[in-house]
Parts: C-alpha cells; structure tokens; sequence
C-alpha cells in the first residue's frame, strides 16, 4: 500500500522587492517575469516533491506560503509564519540592505514565533552578482553562523531554484519527529512603522480571522485591496475607508447583519486612531 504523501507548511521570507515571487513561480510552474508585483498578504501555492533516498522515497507536499515583506505589516507576517514547518530565507545577492535584514528582522521573527525549524538561505539574483566569489563567501559565512545550507539562486534563469526547494524538503525530512528547539525571544526594537501601514494591517489580519483563516480571507482581501486602489507600500485614509467599506459589503454574504455592523466599525475606529 502506498505511503500517504507528507505534508510540510514552509514560508519564504525577506525583504520586499527580493524575488520571493519569481522563486515560487519559477519552482510551481517553471515561469518568470521581469515585472515587480507586490505580494498582498500571503499567497499560497503547492508542489510536491520526491525526497530521501531511492529505496526509502518519500513524497513531500510543500504548501508554500509567499509572505509580504513590507515592514510593518506584522500581524500578517506573524499569522504565515506561525505553524511552520519550514523556512527559505531569501535576499537579493546584490543588495547589502536585504542580507542584514536577514538577521537583523527575519531570522529573529522565526524563532520567536516558530522556532529553530529547518532553514535554507537563498541568496537570489545570482544572475547580477558582479562577484561570484564574494557572494559565495558571504553565502558560507551564513550557513556557518546558523548551521544550515545556503545557495546562491536566479529564479530569472531557474539556476538552483529547484535545489533550494529541494534542500529545504530534506531538512524538514530529516528534523521530523525531532522536537522543535523553542527560544525565548524579546522582539528586537524596529523603526516606527506609518500608522497606515499598521491600521492596513489590522483590518487585514482581522478581516481573515473573522473568516476563518489566511487561506479563505487572503485571497478576498487581495481582491478588495486592488478595488479600493490601496497601494500596501504607501496607503492613504480614503483607500483604507474604501477598504473598510467593501469588505463590509463581503462580509453580507457571510455574516448577520449585527457583526458586520460591529466589524465594519471597529476597522474605522482603528482609521480613526482609536486603538491602533
């Protein structure tokens, strides 16, 4: 009888504009586009992948979840990330800014909110290092730092893609059954975050509770977002109202008439400065 598949959740985190996209894309369907879209939220997708040796296989289902990596936009960030079973770190090999973020923001999110799970660096863009050797040295410094793999990707030309995704599988293969280490973390001290950029935030973790998780509400706010014209980089009080106001009109299909009242009220008192 045929082993059941194993599933494993795994996040891709780093800073925005770092390629995470491309690499889910160029892995899940082989694909690549020179234009920059910024992930909403959380997008999920899934691929499966054989794993271990040939006579003890294993098929892997990674459910891989592309987080915004937009600071500031915590409470979504921390929702993807809680759950875990997985992580590919991803910077842009090219930018020094988006490797400190790593370990300045990223790393310690992780282990705060999930732990020691098994982790891969990515350092992707590998197509436009000017130094090979210098990328590379930096790559080892951070698997010998944090004693995991690391690999140097280009999801524009699909160099090592599928490795990187591979790796990860077999580190999550490898640590099952194995207890999570837990470190008790203080959340390091982050720039003030714009006050839109947190309210966004807020209606948009509350919106997804309120139906039932990211998986359902993701996608619906993705949608709302783009009608309300609200750019997640820089938004303005009359896209976050507009915001407020259609998923409201979602919720009718879902909810009584008392707790979309309810909802719609908190998220504009937040818009307002209460309690935000």
């Amino acid at each position: 009888m045929p082993r059941e598949p194993m599933k494993s959740k795994v996040v891709l985190l780093g800073d925005g504009g770092v390629g995470k996209t491309s690499l889910v894309r160029r892995f899940v369907v082989d694909q690549y586009s020179d234009d920059y879209i910024t992930t909403v939220g959380t997008k999920v997708s899934k691929r499966s992948l054989n794993l271990g040796s040939p006579l003890a296989e294993v098929e892997m289902v990674l459910q891989i979840w592309d987080v915004l990596g937009q600071k500031g936009y915590s409470g979504v960030q921390e929702t993807a990330i809680k759950g875990a079973q997985g992580v590919l770190l991803v910077y842009d090999a090219t930018n020094d800014e988006s490797r400190r973020a790593l370990e300045d923001y990223w790393i310690p999110a992780v282990w705060r909110l999930a732990g020691r799970i098994p982790t891969v660096f990515a350092g992707n863009k590998s197509d436009l290092v000017p130094d090979r050797v210098w990328a590379e040295e930096y790559l080892y410094f951070l698997t010998q730092k944090y004693s995991c793999p690391g690999i140097l990707t280009s999801a524009k030309t699909g160099d090592r893609v599928e490795m990187s995704f591979k790796a990860l599988g077999e580190q999550i293969l490898q640590a099952a059954g194995h207890p999570i280490r837990r470190i008790a973390l203080v959340t390091p001290p982050q720039e003030p975050v714009d006050r839109l950029i947190r309210v966004t935030d807020k209606i948009m973790t509350d919106f997804c509770y309120h139906m039932g998780g990211v998986e359902t509400g993701m996608p619906i706010v993705k949608r709302q977002l783009g009608l309300a014209g609200l750019d997640v980089r820089a938004p303005t009080t009359d896209a976050i109202r507009t915001l407020i106001e259609r998923l409201a009109v979602v919720e009718q299909d879902f909810k009584g008439p008392e707790e979309v009242l309810s909802n719609r009220e908190r998220r504009l008192e937040w818009l307002d400065g209460i309690d935000a």
